[in-house]
C-alpha cells in the first residue's frame, strides 16, 4: 500500500500578501514592550542609537559654549556628529558619515539629522575653527513599536501578550509585500521607510480589498 506523506504548510499572517523565498523576509528579533500587547502587523522601529547624545569641545579650542540635553531622534546614527564654528555664533554640523547637515546658530535650537540641541555661549567665545563633538552612542539593536517620526525597519510577525520586558520574536524586514488594513501604526513617514527596506504596502486607505498593480 502506498504511503501518503502529510505536509505542513503554516498559514501566513493576515498582513502577509508575499514574502521572499525560504523565509528571507524574516529574522529572529527582540522587541522590548511597555506593558501592552502588540498584535501581528505592527510596524516596529529597532533601536540602533541612544536616545541622547553627548557635548564636548575639542581640546585645545578656545571658546567654551555649552549644550542643552541632545535629544537623539529615529533618524539619528550612532557615532560623532562633528560640529566646527564659522564664527563666534554660528556653527556647522556633519553627521557621522560626513555628510552635512547644515548650519546652526548660538541660542536657538538645531533640530536637523535626528538631533535636536540648542547651544549657548560660554564665558569665552568661539572663534573660527573652533571644532566639537556630539557622540551618540550605540543602541540595543532591540524594536519596539512605531511611533510617528521614528524610524521604520520591520512589522512584527507574531503576536505579543501583554508585557513588561524584552520579548523574542519574528519580524518582517525586508523582500515582502503586505496589507494595509491588518497593519498597526502605519502612517505616512513608516509607509516610505518601509518601501526603501522593499516592504510595500498594498490597498488603498480605509479599504479592505487589495487590488492587483496593473501588468
Amino acid at each position: 500500500m502506498a504511503t501518503t506523506h502529510l505536509h505542513y504548510t503554516p498559514k501566513l499572517k493576515a498582513f502577509i500578501l508575499s514574502e521572499a523565498n525560504s523565509f528571507r523576509s524574516r529574522e529572529n528579533i527582540v522587541v522590548t514592550q511597555s506593558g501592552a500587547a502588540v498584535p501581528s502587523g505592527t510596524v516596529l522601529t529597532k533601536v540602533d542609537t541612544a536616545t541622547t547624545g553627548t557635548f564636548a569641545m575639542d581640546a585645545g579650542m578656545t571658546g567654551n559654549p555649552t549644550s542643552s540635553a541632545i535629544a537623539v531622534g529615529g533618524a539619528g546614527l550612532p557615532g560623532a556628529y562633528r560640529l566646527e564654528f564659522t564664527s563666534a555664533t554660528k556653527f556647522s554640523v556633519e553627521d557621522p558619515n560626513g555628510k552635512s547637515l547644515g548650519t546652526g546658530t548660538l541660542g536657538t535650537a538645531f533640530n536637523k539629522g535626528g538631533l535636536t540641541f540648542t547651544l549657548t555661549a560660554g564665558g569665552t567665545a568661539a572663534v573660527v575653527g573652533d571644532t566639537a563633538a556630539i557622540t551618540v552612542a550605540e543602541g540595543s539593536g532591540k524594536y519596539v513599536p512605531y511611533v510617528a517620526g521614528a524610524a521604520a525597519d520591520a512589522i512584527l510577525y507574531n503576536h505579543l501578550p501583554a508585557k513588561t520586558g524584552d520579548s523574542k520574536a519574528v519580524g518582517i524586514t525586508n523582500d515582502a509585500e503586505v496589507k494595509r488594513s491588518e497593519l498597526t501604526g502605519l502612517d505616512a513617514n513608516a509607509e516610505k521607510l518601509l518601501r526603501q527596506r522593499g516592504i510595500k504596502v498594498r490597498g488603498t486607505a480605509g479599504l479592505p480589498s487589495i487590488s492587483t498593480p496593473a501588468l
